[in-house]
């Protein structure tokens, strides 16, 4: 097929692995919380670019081969959530310039977590660690923008087939 779809494709398996992992860690990080807190609704989230990203392989697999269908549900979840991971995405990134705008801050109040009996890392290191876990994020949270805008596209395309 096209160049775009092959974008749409590798970009449905990156962000189903890298989305995929953070589920797995959020989940872990949920048996030591309290039910009700913001990494639930994060975890949540997370989710949804998971599973959109199952939903659009699957719709990959139709596009390809006319004769495997999809099921009636898939071009609704392909939409909803589609938007919940735009809005994952949003979230990143938002909060991703906003920790790199202010990292100093963000150092000061990290080094004060950090246990007082055991020798603390270098601010330089410190830093230079947090600045590229935010890149990551941000270079993660525009692939699922890419991917959910190609979702969209390729949808709307089977749609006009069908």
């Amino acid at each position: 097929m096209s160049s775009k779809f092959g974008i749409f494709r590798v970009l449905s398996i990156i962000n189903l692995l890298v989305a995929g992992f953070f589920v797995l860690m959020l989940l872990l990080a949920l048996l030591f919380m309290p039910a009700l807190s913001p990494v639930l609704i994060f975890t949540l989230l997370t989710g949804s670019v998971v599973i959109h990203s199952i939903l659009s392989i699957s719709l990959q697999q139709s596009l390809r081969d006319p004769a495997r269908p999809l099921k009636a549900n898939t071009p609704g979840g392909i939409r909803i959530m589609g938007f919940m991971a735009i809005f994952y995405a949003v979230l990143l990134i938002t909060n991703g310039i906003f920790g790199l705008n202010n990292m100093d801050e963000m150092l000061q109040q990290a080094m004060l977590q950090l246990p007082q009996n055991q020798p603390a890392p270098g601010m330089d290191a410190m830093r230079s660690l947090m600045t590229g876990l935010i890149i990551f994020l941000i270079i993660h949270a525009a692939a699922v923008l890419v991917n959910c805008a190609l979702s969209f596209a390729f949808l709307r395309q089977w749609q006009e087939k069908k």
